[in-house]
């Protein structure tokens, strides 16, 4: 029995310095990128109505804040609604989910203004997107970063052809990110105060299962990406994918604290918090 003791007071332990030092690496990493692009996050918030903590960069080269908003399946949360019957969808029908809706900025920095005016409103790959000409938005050092918005709206299906304006799109995809978040601002603001991040996704697993989480950038935060793979380590000897941030809270019973390496190499770490939801981080 004292080994069992022992046992769970080293994991107790193990789990709560690992949050900590996720977290101290989380915000000091955040915090420097954050002063340079602080003119992208202010456009971000301008043209959304509220924050991101995601910024990565994309293939192409191009850097990327984003936030996910999305219902696995109808839950009876209306936010999302109104966009749904913009394009032409019914929120009731099952067809309609999963109903995801991506929120974007791609900046660039360049010396001189940059040519690209945009595409869409169409359909590619069952996802209805929508891209706007590049706009100057402020320095990062000697360069000028301009930036575009992104709309992605990806339902179960789209099975006729979507027809929206641009704008428009923008407009009712704000909107109903917006409302959807309002309607989980308290796990958005226990993720704030457990991480001192914003979450990038709010996600409607089922009805009273709900998560926020937020992935760290490993090309554009080294002292993550060195973490990542110090932890990454431990369980596999593949290089780090990802790592992320998450407050769930599903309703159901669960260890007070997660300590997990799946046999693929996915690494969980978690802390039920007292309103029963759990803050973990993972590593893949």
């Amino acid at each position: 029995v004292m080994g069992e003791q022992d046992d769970r007071e080293g994991k107790v332990k193990l789990v709560e310095d690992l949050l900590r030092i996720v977290d101290e690496e989380a915000r000091g990493s955040f915090q420097g990128i954050v002063r340079d692009l602080s003119s992208a996050f202010a456009l971000f918030r301008d043209t959304y109505g509220f924050d991101t903590g995601y910024v990565d960069l994309s293939e192409g080269g191009l850097i990327v804040l984003e936030s996910v908003c999305s219902q696995s399946k109808g839950t009876g949360n209306e936010s999302l609604g109104s966009l749904m019957r913009f394009i032409g969808l019914n929120p009731g029908d099952e067809s309609t989910y999963p109903f995801t809706v991506s929120l974007g900025l791609l900046c660039m920095p360049s010396q001189e203004a940059v040519s690209y005016q945009g595409e869409g409103p169409g359909v590619e790959e069952g996802a209805l997107y929508f891209v706007s000409g590049f706009t100057e938005t402020g320095n990062v050092g000697d360069l000028k970063l301009y930036c575009a918005r992104r709309v992605i709206v990806k339902p179960g299906s789209l099975t006729s052809e979507v027809k929206v304006d641009g704008e428009g799109l923008v407009k009712e995809a704000a909107k109903a990110c917006r409302d959807f978040r309002e309607s989980h601002s308290d796990l958005v603001k226990s993720f704030n105060e457990s991480f001192g991040l914003e979450p990038a996704e709010v996600v409607e697993i089922d009805e009273g299962s709900v998560g926020v989480d937020l992935p760290l950038s490993l090309s554009l935060m080294e002292p993550i990406k060195a973490l990542a793979t110090r932890l990454k380590s431990a369980v596999s000897e593949e290089r780090p994918s990802l790592m992320l941030l998450g407050v769930q809270c599903t309703g159901g019973e669960g260890e007070d604290y997660v300590l997990n390496a799946s046999e693929d190499g996915v690494l969980v770490i978690g802390k039920r918090q007292g309103n029963g939801c759990l803050r973990y981080f993972m590593v893949k």
